[in-house]
């Protein structure tokens, strides 16, 4: 029976994005992927571990099981020797949880032993060698009488050494202390290809609990009669060095002296005891989500081979938990850099609906503007052209009547309208231009001028005449603006034209 196709628009946000984050680790169809999130509750990690791991019995069921139903009481029946031989069989729980990695911060500067200036030398010789003869004879007295209290010996108040045997080794910082030992191995046994961390034992321990992979703890002591052979013989051997240099082995290989403090410090905390000694630390996510622990110790000179074998066999248990760790942080890593992503395009589609919103609300601001300069703009024509209407039949009421045929020192004008046949009409040879232009711009109003008596000049009102006088042979423009009267500026007769000043200079503009 065919299995119903499942439409991944109807899944919910976060039912799509579990989806993602699966398939992008596994790869996986989509109509065979979404069964299984379903079994494991939409939980990513879940469905990963059963993907790589094979599909068991289902741990949401018999964790609800578990939380629901009371755990069953199974009485236990054995007797004395079975109970010895089980307790002897079995190994206790803390017997089967690796230690934890000692967490080293060496402090160098402590251990430097500062020179004073020359002249306090001299003046504290006496003193200097006062205190070391106090000293051996201390030490013997308590070597001869060993019951004596441990106040009396030499040393830390509980008996112990916290200062390594520098052997006159200068102290320097855990980085400069690695760069020199392989400085000195590189001297002393020739070049090789060993991949040492060239930094503290913090540094290293950090890096491989940030990279999940394997810390490979060397620590050598000159003194050690089987140091130069097990260096020669099996931690240059060939098969050792390819080994460490493998990529897929994911190896730091940390290398200390026991001269130098940090290597000193991290010997004590890794309980060491013979030489040379190894040590191996891996991420243990039983004993946290940071713990590391030494999963082998190995100790003593031999063989490559046999050393090769135990330092494989380590790596080899802890191989799976380390990668099954790498899956799931590289989920969680993918899943927040998903998370990053879509919050990065939720920000920039929220910046262009905002740019939008502004180019809209600019877009109808703009409008409303236009529309009410428009508006400003037609009332304002609507305005002048009531003014210039009402300045007009005022004017009309105010202009001089025709002079009679006996009046002397007048002008005889003919005027050709633009819109009315050829007109003549005598004026006054005193009369100003002014009088003349009136005359022409109120003609059509001049036979209701008796009925606009009453009406009152316009008040903030500057009226222009939009003509001007011509006369063609020869052409003259008789301008208002250059005043004169009638008399003085055409003479005892004359023909004109009344040009438009607004048409002539479209007629220039085009």
């Amino acid at each position: 029976m065919a299995t119903p196709e499942i439409d991944i628009s109807e899944l919910s946000e976060s039912e799509q994005l579990a989806l993602q984050q699966y398939t992008a680790v596994t790869d996986q169809n989509l109509q065979e992927a979404i069964p299984l999130l379903v079994r494991s509750q939409w939980n990513v990690q879940i469905a990963i571990a059963k993907f790589f791991d094979g599909e068991g019995p289902d741990p949401v069921a018999e964790a609800l099981a578990a939380q629901n139903a009371p755990p069953p009481r199974t009485s236990i029946q054995e007797n004395l020797q079975q109970s010895l031989l089980n307790g002897a069989a079995r190994p206790s729980r803390h017997e089967r949880q690796p230690d934890a990695a000692p967490r080293i911060v060496p402090q160098p500067d402590q251990d430097i032993v500062r020179r004073p200036p020359l002249l306090l030398a001299i003046l504290f010789t006496p003193f200097n060698l006062l205190y070391r003869l106090l000293s051996s004879s201390l030490g013997l007295f308590s070597f001869l009488f060993p019951f004596l209290p441990r106040a009396l010996r030499p040393g830390a108040p509980n008996g112990t050494v916290l200062r390594a045997n520098t052997g006159g080794r200068r102290p320097l910082k855990p980085t400069d202390s690695a760069v020199r030992l392989k400085r000195e191995l590189e001297e002393e046994y020739g070049n090789n290809s060993l991949p040492f961390y060239e930094g503290g034992y913090a540094q290293a321990l950090d890096l491989a609990k940030r990279d999940l992979k394997f810390l490979l703890i060397l620590l050598l002591s000159p003194e050690h009669d089987d140091t130069s052979s097990f260096i020669r013989e099996t931690l240059l051997a060939p098969e050792v060095q390819t080994f460490v240099n493998d990529p897929a082995k994911n190896i730091i290989l940390w290398t200390g002296d026991i001269r130098d403090s940090e290597a000193y410090q991290v010997s004590s905390a890794l309980v060491c005891s013979k030489f040379p000694f190894t040590a191996v630390i891996a991420h243990t996510p039983s004993q946290g989500s940071t713990a590391m622990s030494v999963i082998a110790r190995i100790t003593g000179p031999m063989d490559a081979s046999t050393y090769l074998a135990k330092v494989r066999t380590a790596i080899s248990s802890h191989e799976d938990t380390l990668a099954t760790a790498r899956a799931a942080r590289s989920a969680q890593n993918f899943e927040r850099n998903l998370r990053q992503e879509q919050d990065s395009a939720y920000e920039k589609s929220l910046q262009a609906d905002r740019e939008r919103a502004r180019l809209k609300r600019e877009a109808e601001a703009a409008a409303v503007e236009e529309e009410r300069r428009k508006k400003e703009e037609a009332e304002a024509a609507a305005t002048l052209a009531e003014k210039k209407l009402q300045w007009r039949r005022w004017r009309a009421s105010h202009i001089e009547p025709e002079p009679v045929s006996e009046t002397k020192d007048v002008v005889r004008i003919a005027l050709k309208m633009p819109y009315a046949a050829r007109i003549t009409r005598t004026f006054k040879a005193s009369d100003n231009m002014e009088e003349l232009y009136a005359f022409v711009d109120c003609y059509d109003l001049l036979a209701d001028a008796s009925n606009a008596a009453d009406v009152e000049e316009p008040t903030n009102y500057k009226h222009e005449f939009d003509f001007r006088l011509v006369q063609t042979l020869p052409r003259v423009v008789y301008e208002i603006g250059e005043g004169g009267t009638i008399g003085e500026r055409v003479g005892r007769s004359g023909n004109l034209i009344v040009e438009p000043i607004k048409i002539e200079d479209e007629e220039d503009e085009e």
